[in-house]
């Protein structure tokens, strides 16, 4: 028999059945201007005894819809099952995929859309349609509209209708706000049994069949809570509420809420909870007469005879969306709510530091206090999470606001806000207050005296990592210190210098030239670098930031960002000794220790030497030893005596001059004794002071260093 098929899609549908042998057509009829074909599917492959009483040829009704899945409708005594749709007039449909049209569109055909009817009904006889790692289906079916509430746990709530291009949304508004909206009384209800079949049922149309949905009579608890809401007159709530008008509450809307846990077997810990919002299409007062209720001379409900059709009452379905809050948010980033307890002080919001605050805001993690002295100008907005809004704010200031107005006020994640730098005297305690209680301190001030500040005078016993990058914005660096504070920025500091001098590929990392001014001074320089590398290396700021507790070890981190790939460099933070001399602290690295030890040893029994690389800071008189040049190839090395030769000498210190752009620089020199002495001869007199009239013209110290077969010692000379 030949068809004539409106649509193209019907054609192939009648097509792949004579071709593939997958059922058989019984009719194609137009039915109120829809195309609809019968099909006879099967024979197919049914277990003798089905989970689910599926037959092996089963009738359905296929309706072409226009550019979407078409509706696929089974029989009306057809078992409840998983992914089944249970339309509000009793008809069901197949729930075929679990993504949208769209994401299959470029592959969907009539053949496989056939063949996916056959797999639901073969895999449903034997209750193995849904799979083990799929989430486990809501109790009722999706709707378009939703109620966007906070966690309050207020009874009134007000709404304020949003239309969007597809749903209608009501969004919780402030209860103060009397010229918005309408107050809504909330009721709500938690079904005490977890559910566990996986299955959605129909979709409740009245207050009754919303009742029969459940094994518990949750009308009966709901009722419960009319009294109570009648009482909240004479609080303060009402009056701000209701401005002290009675109509007012009567009047109300009423929302009701069900929570349901939903299990994958019986007796398990509930996997999720869904809730379901509805609207109740009367006021509240004729909801509770309908329950049976009127008010009593002494203006209290009391309870007669409910009217007879009481559960005929209309509601009318609400997806329940929580408004966003601090935990939801840990929730949405794969964090636990314990992590929203951490006490960490950020110091700096500029482009780094606010992208680096609003991941960890989305993410709900942590409590914060911000302390940075900025203003935001305009050119900032290249690279600051933060918009127009604040222009001329402060930063700090400005990100609260942004963190409050993301999770609407309810959520204090951002403590304090300091507006001044670290440095300022009137809010010292203050900032020292709020660090002492902390348990992480973030720099990202990209200030070496802020570095220094915090590793000496301001960090206490609280550990401080501190992330910058660098002027062409094209690495991230993180300096993390120890959790005992063994190991501090500052000598953190000095070992990322030395990856930069030993790692031939990192030697332009700090060479910059592009900078634009947007003002008149001379510290109105903004450097030049894409808001996508700032983006990257912020999200891996954050996420370290996340890790730091996991770990007591401290560590210099760098991550170079080229051609759309991630390069990381990591050394674990040593300790540097630290010697008292002439005034002076001079912190050594272990490891250069060590490798001066390898060096003498390996040139027994002459004496051996090099030169002395390292960094002053003369705020807390401290010299930095930090890494050696080996001994010139034209040296001459005797079993008492030394001289240091010049072949390329210059040439290499001006080049880690350069590297570190002068942060690192020439101190001094060392050399070694075959004895276990390392008391300086007269010839080490004579070359200590060779070599303060070199760095003194400087303005630095000179220093000399002495190993012995098992110690070292330390002379430093300076004005």
């Amino acid at each position: 028999m030949d068809y004539t098929c409106k649509t193209a899609f019907a054609t192939n549908i009648l097509k792949n059945l004579s071709a593939t042998g997958l059922g058989k057509l019984v009719s194609v009829q137009d039915i109120d201007g829809a195309e609809v074909i019968t099909i006879d599917i099967g024979p197919m492959e049914i277990p003798q005894y089905p989970v689910y009483l599926v037959k092996t040829i089963e009738r359905v009704n296929i309706i072409s819809v226009d550019d979407d899945l078409p509706v696929v409708y089974c029989r009306d005594d057809f078992p409840i099952v998983p992914h089944l749709n249970v339309l509000p007039d009793g008809r069901k449909t197949l729930c075929l995929f679990d993504v949208p049209f769209n994401d299959i569109r470029y592959t969907f055909n009539a053949s496989m859309f056939l063949r996916r009817i056959v797999y639901w009904f073969e895999q449903t006889a034997r209750a193995q349609l849904h799979q083990a790692d799929q989430p486990l289906e809501p109790y009722f079916p999706g709707t378009c509209d939703g109620l966007i509430l906070s966690d309050s746990g207020y009874p009134f709530v007000r709404l304020k209708r949003i239309k969007t291009l597809n749903s209608i949304l009501y969004k919780e508004i402030a209860l103060e706000n009397i010229t918005e909206g309408r107050v809504y009384i909330l009721l709500s209800a938690v079904i005490k049994k977890n559910y566990t079949k996986n299955i959605i049922n129909r979709m409740p149309q009245t207050l009754g069949e919303l009742d029969d949905a459940f094994e518990e009579n949750i009308l009966k608890e709901l009722e419960t809570r009319f009294s109570e809401i009648w009482a909240v007159k004479q609080t303060s709530l009402y009056k701000t509420i209701f401005q002290e008008k009675e109509t007012e509450l009567r009047n109300s809307g009423v929302l009701l809420a069900i929570r349901i846990g939903l299990s994958r077997s019986e007796g398990e810990e509930p996997e999720r909870y869904y809730i379901k919002a509805f609207q109740v299409s009367d006021t509240f007062q004729s909801l509770y007469q309908a329950f049976g209720y009127h008010r009593s001379k002494k203006n209290k409900l009391e309870k007669v005879k409910p009217a007879e059709d009481y559960k005929n009452i209309s509601i009318i379905p609400f997806e329940m969306f929580y408004q966003f809050n601090s935990q939801f948010a840990t929730f949405l980033n794969e964090g636990t709510i314990t992590e929203h307890n951490d006490n960490i002080v950020q110091i700096g919001l500029g482009a780094l530091g606010s992208q680096i605050a609003n991941n960890c805001i989305r993410a709900g993690y942590g409590n914060w206090t911000y302390i940075d002295p900025d203003a935001l100008y305009p050119h900032n907005l290249a690279r600051h999470c933060l918009n127009q809004d604040s222009i001329g704010q402060n930063k700090a200031q400005a990100m609260q606001q942004y963190a409050n107005l993301l999770f609407h006020g309810k959520d204090n994640i951002i403590k304090a806000v300091i507006s001044s730098d670290i440095f300022s005297k009137s809010e010292q305690e203050k900032i020292r207050a709020s660090i002492s209680e902390a348990t992480l301190v973030v720099d990202c001030t990209a200030s070496v005296a802020a570095e220094r500040y915090l590793s000496h005078e301001l960090a206490g016993k609280t550990r401080s990592v501190s992330f910058f990058m660098n002027p062409t914005g094209t690495a991230l660096i993180m300096l993390l210190e120890s959790a005992d504070r063994s190991i501090t920025l500052d000598v953190l500091e000095m070992q990322y210098y030395r990856l930069l001098i030993r790692e031939k590929k990192l030697w332009h990392h700090l060479k910059s030239d592009r900078k634009v001014l947007y003002s008149s001074t001379c510290r109105g320089a903004s450097l030049v670098y894409p808001q996508d590398n700032a983006s990257i290396f912020s999200g891996l700021c954050s996420s370290a930031i996340k890790q730091i507790f996991s770990s007591p070890n401290a560590t210099v981190s760098m991550w170079v960002y080229d051609d759309l790939s991630i390069t990381r460099y990591k050394k674990i933070g040593e300790i540097f000794q630290e010697i008292n001399c002439n005034g002076w602290k001079i912190k050594i690295s272990s490891s250069l220790i060590t490798q001066m030890y390898d060096q003498r040893r390996n040139k027994l029994p002459n004496e051996t030497g090099g030169v002395l690389i390292g960094a002053y800071d003369y705020e807390h008189n401290i010299c930095y030893i930090v890494d050696i040049i080996d001994s010139p190839s034209d040296s001459e090395e005797y079993p008492n005596a030394y001289v240091r030769g010049h072949n390329g000498l210059l040439k290499q210190i001006e080049r880690l001059e350069e590297i570190t752009i002068g942060n690192l620089t020439y101190i001094g020199e060392w050399h070694s004794h075959p004895t276990a002495s390392t008391q300086p001869s007269k010839y080490d007199l004579i070359l200590l002071k060779s070599i303060s009239d070199y760095t003194l013209a400087q303005g630095n110290p000179g220093c000399m260093l002495i190993v012995g077969d098992s110690n070292f010692s330390v002379y430093l000379q300076s004005i």
